[in-house]
């Protein structure tokens, strides 16, 4: 039987009382074999993790607006992604997809605009990508001049290592939205070398992007990082980047915990939630108001 964790724990019961009306779960992703065939190039493969199970465990911290990210076992086939976009329509949905710049009309562009999606994921990370400066350059120019008219998102993917690589190209997007997944996910090596925030490679082309103001990061999905919910220097780079840019960080699930069946996230969640009112930034901010933004969402 498939893991959709939907479990409640304790921890889930005291986030539902934190979390403030109007909160986006900036990254989830639904995911059905049965009815969308996965990629060829799938590295994994999932259990079904559908809109309804998405919705059951969102409602136990009584979130209803979700963006639902495409993953990397689907490529650039969205169509399991729009359909969840479809089924939640505009007012509780925002999708960030895939798609190739070269082969994709402004036409289909308009009409995903029209469903709400809001980006384009460029994922590095779990694709275990090698990433040169001119071909990352390349690329994040051609798709920023494909979304740049319609107000979408670049969503990267991308080791925190290599974030030095876009310290010279995000300035030169006119204006087009930049946002990193996950604090920028560092390597266990990284993380376990470093005793603070400063120590990370790539934490200061991160801020020095978020202090520019085009860029925005994703607290979330810090299980990720270490399986220790409030290891020290995680929590050092989450309370570093929210007292940088408050305006520019958004939280999010990450649901469903993809290779990670079985996990209760509470804890995890409930340590970000605890960083961010310790730096005096109200959860308000983060939880809606930057999401409603970075997502073209408010009402």
């Amino acid at each position: 039987m498939a893991t959709h964790n939907t479990t409640t724990s304790p921890s889930i019961a005291r986030l539902a009382r934190r979390v403030p009306k109007g909160t986006w779960d900036t990254h989830m992703h639904v995911v059905d074999p049965r009815a969308f065939p996965l990629s060829k190039d799938a590295q994994y493969q999932p259990s079904p993790h559908t809109l309804d199970d998405a919705q059951a465990f969102l409602s136990q911290l009584g979130i209803q607006k979700m963006v639902i990210v495409q993953p990397s076992i689907y490529g650039n086939d969205n169509s399991c992604t729009l359909d969840g976009l479809r089924r939640l329509g505009p007012t509780n949905g925002r999708a960030v997809i895939q798609f190739d710049p070269e082969t994709t009309s402004a036409e289909q562009l308009r009409e995903w605009h029209g469903l709400g999606v809001r980006g384009v994921r460029l994922n590095f990370k779990s694709v275990g990508a090698s990433l040169d400066a001119a071909p990352l350059a390349a690329s994040m120019h051609q798709y920023a001049n494909a979304v740049r008219d319609l107000g979408w998102v670049l969503e990267l993917y991308i080791p925190i290592e290599d974030v030095s690589l876009l310290e010279p190209v995000v300035p030169q997007l006119g204006g087009v939205k930049v946002c990193i997944d996950h604090f920028g996910h560092p390597s266990p090596s990284a993380l376990g070398a470093a005793k603070t925030a400063q120590d990370i490679p790539g934490f200061s082309a991160l801020a020095n992007l978020l202090k520019q103001g085009q860029t925005w990061v994703k607290v979330s999905a810090s299980y990720r990082l270490d399986k220790e919910h409030r290891h020290p220097v995680v929590e050092g780079l989450c309370q570093e980047l929210v007292k940088l840019r408050p305006d520019r960080c958004v939280f999010a699930t990450d649901w469903p915990h993809t290779r990670y069946d079985g996990l209760d996230v509470g804890p995890y969640l409930e340590a970000i939630l605890d960083w961010v009112e310790q730096e005096g930034v109200p959860l308000q901010q983060v939880l809606v108001r930057n999401a409603e933004e970075l997502f073209d969402a408010r009402a």
